[in-house]
């Protein structure tokens, strides 16, 4: 298994670079060409994936794979000199940022040691794949008829971890959770450098990665984190959008955020959020005339993307789940029946939930002060909001989330720093920050309102921090934020980062 995944990386190092090279042809800068690189990646194998499950053969899938591979290593091989000297872009800067720039290249460093020892450790005949299910059905040829078929989930993320699925590999066998943890930082330094310096922009950076959440799934992908690369690259799209008119990035835009559709419901009601997101910035900033421009060019090129993004929108599996009686997710959702009462409280309850101090915090207060801090909230939110709301718009009960005790939350900064920077970007931002503020506001009060609360609520949280992280740089600007403020801020986000890191390592898969 150890050569297999080995060539699974090396296959995917030849797809990233490729790509990398072919968005700064595109006059990408060279954050945006990464993450950009490795979400088209993503999604060209999810489709090449998803035609296996359509077709009932992996001989197409091994056929366009191998043809791309095959491609890519003979025109790569003769542009190569010019992408090297442009890797050593993030080189120099590393160097002028010693401090935050090498605490990042260190730690995805040591997570990417995590993944190859996971090569030899993990038992392959343990592992369960999300693709299991679906080879049984009766789609592929089953014994059953098609009354019979089970309920299919999207399969956007379920098809790309089919890539190393069929070779009885986990989902990180060849780097995904890594890459996507990659987009999430690229895509936050892209945006945090429309309103700050190099410096701030790679603090900024270092915050969102160091959250315990972002890290756990960077080790071990899930289709959240898949969801929450495409969305945070898709914000890239659309300021890249406002500065360049390129009809290419309006087509790779709404590819990209079809692709972030998994199971969870709020990755459906994301799509229309974002592009009417689009479509208020582009309209207040160049009027009607451009929009009519960029649907125009290169028509030819938009009908040939249909086919791919009604896969993407995964039209197929929706129509063949409601078809047969199924939940066209796949599986049922628990819709909130109590109006307005039931989406405050639970507006509060993600308030609550996104409080989380990490349980080394929590053990060393309790030791130096006698404080319980998990007592404390669960006492306030007994006394205060049970009364006012009682179990309105739950399915299941409300925990708190402090990471290290259980499931994982997003730290401390998630709530000290990127919801203030939200709520100061919505009333003192920018026009086009306000717009963002405002859509992001919304997909929160959608959240709350459509979906009842229950245990897994907290992945609707994932795309708002992750991709919203970038406004902490707009709240904090150098003359508030003086050097020594940001050594600080750097050294508190390098231990929360080193404890995730271990945390996650050390949990057993």
């Amino acid at each position: 298994m150890f050569w297999v995944a080995l060539g699974l990386t090396a296959e995917t190092a030849v797809f990233l670079l490729s790509g990398i090279a072919w968005f700064l042809s595109r006059g990408y800068t060279f954050a945006e060409a990464g993450a950009g690189a490795v979400v088209l990646i993503f999604m060209a194998l999810s489709l090449i994936h998803q035609l296996f499950f359509f077709v009932g053969s992996p001989l197409p899938g091994f056929f366009l794979e191998s043809t791309a591979l095959a491609v890519l290593l003979i025109v790569g091989s003769r542009r190569s000199p010019h992408l090297f000297r442009k890797l050593a872009l993030p080189v120099r800067l590393f160097r002028q940022e010693i401090f935050s720039g090498w605490i990042l290249a260190v730690a995805w460093t040591v997570m990417a040691g995590l993944m190859v020892q996971g090569w030899f450790s993990t038992d392959s005949s343990s592992i369960t794949h999300p693709w299991d299910g679906l080879t049984s059905g009766s789609f592929l040829g089953g014994p059953h008829g098609m009354a019979d078929m089970d309920a299919i989930p999207p399969l956007n993320a379920v098809a790309l971890f089919y890539h190393t699925a069929r070779f009885g590999l986990g989902p990180n066998a060849c780097g995904f959770g890594l890459l996507a943890y990659l987009v999430v930082g690229f895509s936050t330094y892209a945006l945090a450098r429309r309103y700050t310096w190099p410096p701030m922009a790679l603090t900024v950076t270092l915050m969102v990665l160091s959250m315990p959440r972002m890290v756990f799934m960077g080790l071990r992908p899930s289709a959240e984190l898949v969801s929450t690369a495409a969305i945070a690259f898709s914000m890239v799209l659309i300021y890249r959008l406002l500065e360049q008119h390129q009809s290419g990035d309006l087509r790779f835009f709404f590819l990209c955020i079809l692709f972030s559709i998994y199971a969870n419901p709020m990755s459906i009601a994301l799509v229309p959020v974002m592009g009417l997101l689009l479509v208020v910035i582009m309209i207040r900033r160049h009027g009607w005339l451009l929009w009519r421009e960029l649907l125009a060019d290169k028509p030819l090129l938009t009908l040939l993307i249909l086919l791919p993004a009604l896969g993407l929108a995964q039209i197929p599996v929706f129509v063949m789940n409601w078809v047969h009686g199924q939940p066209i997710l796949g599986t049922a959702i628990a819709f909130d029946n109590d109006g307005i009462l039931g989406a405050a409280a639970n507006l509060v309850r993600y308030l609550f939930v996104s409080f989380d101090p990490t349980e080394p915090v929590q053990q060393g207060l309790m030791w130096l002060v006698g404080l319980d801090i998990s007592g404390l909230v669960t006492g306030i939110y007994t006394s205060l909001v049970v009364p006012v709301f009682g179990h309105a718009g739950e399915t299941g009960p409300f925990t708190l989330m402090f990471s290290g005790s259980g499931d994982v939350g997003f730290g401390p900064f998630a709530l000290l720093l990127v919801a203030p920077s939200m709520i100061y970007a919505l009333f003192r931002g920018p026009r086009r920050l306000k717009a963002v503020s405002v859509a992001w506001t919304g997909y929160l009060y959608l959240a709350a309102l459509v979906v009842a609360w229950h245990p897994g609520s907290l992945a609707a949280l994932s795309p708002l921090y992750a991709a919203n992280c970038f406004v902490v740089a707009f709240a904090l600007p150098p003359w508030r934020l003086r050097r020594r403020g940001m050594r600080l801020l750097q050294t508190a986000f390098a231990l929360l980062l080193a404890w995730s890191i271990v945390a996650a390592g050390s949990t057993p898969v």
